[in-house]
């Protein structure tokens, strides 16, 4: 049984992921995707800017 279930792993998905982990709660996260953020990776060609 989890406490959350997220559905998305992008951006806003993990994010949440990650700030529930700081407490004693079991969270479940869904994608179609197999990797967290492909899809947010893709959209801006896997490329770091600047500024």
């Amino acid at each position: 049984m989890y406490d959350y279930i997220i559905i998305g792993a992008g951006v806003v998905g993990a994010f949440i992921a990650k700030e529930l982990s700081h407490y004693d709660v079991k969270v479940l996260v869904l994608d179609k995707e197999n990797d967290f953020a492909n899809q947010t990776t893709m959209a801006n060609s896997a490329i770091i800017h600047s500024g």
